[in-house]
């Protein structure tokens, strides 16, 4: 309780000075007259009567006035100057800007509570703190109105610099940060110091993925993601067990039924990489819209023999069957044959010199992923207070191994060692679910409230084909040939075990409004997994039942409009590994309980030119595995992992100048762990878990040098990681920091050329790791693109 107390006070401590630096940057003062006047109406433009306009800021305090009959609103001198102006009236969700007096009358449109239209989120404010965001509330709070640390990346934003691979993307976020191991399905994310699939979960438009053999390989493309939103901290009540980290949730583009919109982008670079991609959308007939979304990659990569290629493809049909329901058909399916460049061998923390470019993969290697998502979304709103959605979908996934995956450099001999080779075929999975839940704006004690219920159900199954791991081959580090898969070894994939996991899961949320000022947001979720495993090699069968529990609870205080503080208290689990995929003799673990408290600050300011967020947090987990010091085929019990940090993010738009930074400073660390180390039992308490780097932090500077040419640079930095739990100097993977360089000409208003130097100052780098080998992130490369608007 007194280490718990410590906790609480530091986090106060520390939100207390930023809350006043808040203050601070807020009180500007202008002594001229002025005053703000508008109309406020309903989506169908009738006249909003009754609804609460607050105005703060600008050295006037706070003054409050209601619209009258015609939806109308005024509010006589006030000194001039930036204020914050929020609206809020039953059954409406709220509305918050930054405006300035004197600007001219405001129309705003208030939005139904539990009924958002397509999120637009902006380029120009890159937090987008003021847009309501599913991926942390169903309620679609906007992040500034949400008790939780919440971040959203914008796919406009992820086009513009180029982003190559959602993987990429994701770890533009606050404290993200990822690798891309083919084995894991070439994403694997790292969040509050915890790591993996099973602990931080990857979603697909608000619905999970499941993880089975801990890969997640869809969705893998930029081109048709309209945002990425990420949760941090448990994530439970969303989403169920395997999120105590967070939870990341790529939201697609869907289709535009108010305008046509088409554009082609086309590229070249190094390495003989191309990239050609088409998008569509736009109405069909008055209540029919349409969606299409295709691309391809090619690259002959930049080590020996690396080639690889990828296709995205989307369509989506939208029928708005009145103008309360609607309903949205969507197909996305994507397949991805990656590089079978999986590894450089290292020696003394550095690959080994002359080896950067060279792949030991054998000549036959091949790897392939294929996925496909089809969803069918319902959403009805019956009243402005009641809404009713449901999602219907169907997954696919295949893969396919054939390659080996572990080298080691042996210095006495200038050799490289390859072990582990291995083939997986046959393997599929599917999944079937549903998720449905009813939205109500009512009242609560006389004051508003937002409450949810719902359901959510899942039939997955999962069957592996596997090879027995095995073979050795010895290779000359500069000149050899790689042979082919059979000269070595030859096992080959054979009927290895069957998964069934069945879940259902029921959930409510309700937020609040206590006071003017505060508000409440409260959760909770019970899931039950029957999980049921068939061993294709003993013939037996084990079936394992699994319930879990999950609550957070928050609350949200507005200093002013603009400027909120929040606290918040979650108690979460994650699997001891993926219900899809888990071991025979794991399945009688319990599922691993976590606990997190947070608390934080965020503004949105100058009319939305200005926004900061500031968060800090502890984060315990109990009875987990991880990989075995041995060996990390194998794993080892951990009785408590924690850590403790703080996360930070800015975005500022500065006349012809935008800024986006943020960053995470945070203490990782097992608090009681045992592990086998050389035969003998040793304490590995406060060392620093597995691939956790202790700090990340990302910048993106754009600058309009003319109206037609814009310069930019992302900067991306990852603190150092170890690649196994004894921490020692062997194990070490050094800090990198990147920065990517571009330029676009808007040569017409649909017409625009990008110039892009990816590690511009040819970093030489660890995406991921071992104690023998690195995967190394791609050296310095061009690429001209071009995008064309018609």
């Amino acid at each position: 309780m007194i280490l718990l107390m410590e906790d609480v006070l530091s986090m106060i401590r520390r939100v207390s000075v930023v809350m006043c630096l808040g203050v601070l940057m807020s009180a500007v003062v202008m002594a001229q007259s002025s005053g703000l006047s508008g109309r406020v109406a309903d989506p169908q433009g009738a006249a909003v009567v009754a609804a609460v306009v607050s105005v703060s800021g600008a050295g006037a305090g706070t003054r409050t006035t209601q619209t009258a009959s015609d939806g109308t609103f005024s509010l006589p001198d006030l000194p001039a100057g930036e204020y914050q102006v929020q609206i809020e009236a039953p059954g409406f969700q709220r509305w918050t800007r930054s405006v300035r007096a004197g600007s001219g009358p405001l129309d705003v449109a208030l939005q139904v509570a539990g009924f958002t239209e397509d999120v637009v989120v902006s380029v120009d404010a890159p937090l987008n703190l003021s847009v309501p965001e599913s991926t942390a509330s169903r309620l679609n709070l906007a992040p500034i109105d949400t008790p939780a640390s919440v971040a959203i990346v914008s796919g406009d934003v992820l086009r513009d610099i180029g982003t190559p691979t959602l993987i990429v993307a994701k770890a533009l976020a606050p404290g993200i940060t990822s690798s891309a191991p083919m084995g894991s399905g070439g994403n694997v994310l790292n969040a509050r110091g915890f790591t993996g699939q099973n602990s931080v979960k990857q979603l697909f438009n608000g619905m999970e993925i499941y993880n089975a053999g801990g890969v997640v390989s869809f969705p893998f493309d930029p081109w048709n993601v309209d945002h990425i939103g990420v949760l941090y901290g448990p994530a439970s009540v969303l989403y169920g067990s395997g999120a105590i980290g967070g939870a990341v949730n790529v939201v697609a583009k869907r289709p535009n039924p108010a305008a046509r919109e088409h554009e082609i982008a086309l590229s070249a670079g190094s390495f003989s990489t191309y990239h050609a991609a088409l998008g569509a959308t736009g109405p069909v007939t008055d209540r029919v819209s349409y969606r299409f979304d295709a691309s391809k990659y090619t690259s002959d990569h930049w080590v020996d023999r690396g080639r690889s290629n990828s296709l995205a493809v989307s369509g989506s049909l939208r029928f708005d069957a009145t103008p309360t329901l609607r309903f949205t058909l969507s197909n996305d399916f994507g397949e991805q044959n990656p590089s079978t460049y999986l590894g450089t061998p290292v020696l003394n923390n550095r690959p080994v010199e002359g080896l950067r470019y060279k792949n030991y993969n054998v000549d036959d290697a091949k790897l392939n992923f294929m996925d496909n998502w089809t969803n069918v979304e319902t959403v009805w709103t019956p009243s402005s207070r009641v809404s009713i959605h449901n999602n219907t979908y169907y997954m696919y996934h295949d893969r396919f191994y054939h390659d080996v995956f572990t080298f080691a450099y042996v210095p006495a001999t200038a050799q490289v060692r390859r072990t582990q080779f291995r083939d997986i075929d046959d393997t599929w999975e599917t999944q079937y679910g549903d998720t449905g839940y009813v939205k109500y704006a009512g009242q609560l004690f006389g004051r508003p409230s937002d409450v949810l219920v719902g359901l959510d159900y899942n039939i997955n199954y999962y069957n592996r084909n596997d090879n027995i791991r095995g073979g050795t081959s010895l290779v000359d580090a500069v000149t050899f040939n790689p042979g082919y898969y059979r000269d070595f070894y030859q096992g080959l994939a054979i009927p290895f075990y069957r998964m069934d996991v069945d879940q259902v899961a029921g959930f409510v949320e309700n937020h609040l409004k206590a006071t003017e000022r505060l508000s409440l947001v409260v959760g909770a979720r019970r899931d039950h997994y029957h999980v049921n495993r068939y061993d294709h090699q003993t013939l037996a069968t084990t079936v394992s039942d699994h319930n879990a529990t999950a609550w957070n609870a928050g609350v949200i205080y507005d200093i002013f409009p603009g400027l909120s503080v929040y606290g918040q208290a979650a108690e979460a689990s994650d699997p001891v590994n993926s219900f899809s995929s888990i071991a025979a003799n794991q399945q009688g673990f319990n599922l691993s309980p976590g606990r997190q408290l947070e608390a934080g600050v965020k503004q949105v300011a100058m009319n939305n030119r200005l926004e900061w967020t500031f968060a800090t947090y502890r984060l315990v987990k109990e009875d987990l595995l991880t990989p075995a010091v041995s060996n990390p085929s194998l794993t080892e019990q951990v009785g408590q992992q924690s850590s403790r940090g703080v996360e930070a993010s800015l975005a500022l738009s500065a006349g012809p100048v935008r800024v986006n930074v943020n960053g995470t400073v945070l203490n990782a660390e097992f608090d009681e762990f045992r592990a086998v180390v050389a035969g003998a039992s040793v304490s590995l308490a406060g060392n620093v878990p597995i691939n956790v780097p202790e700090s990340s932090a990302n910048l993106m500077v754009f600058y309009d040098v003319a109206p037609q040419l814009q310069l930019r640079a992302v900067v991306r930095h990852v603190g150092r990681r170890f690649a196994d739990n004894t921490n020692v100097a062997a194990s070490l993977i050094p800090s990198f920091t990147v920065a990517d360089l571009g330029a676009r000409w808007q040569a017409t208003s649909r017409l625009s050329l990008d110039l892009r130097v990816d590690n511009a100052f040819d970093e030489i780098y660890a995406d991921s790791g071992s104690a023998t080998a690195w995967l190394l992130g791609m050296p310095r490369s061009v690429t001209l693109g071009t995008r064309i608007g018609f």
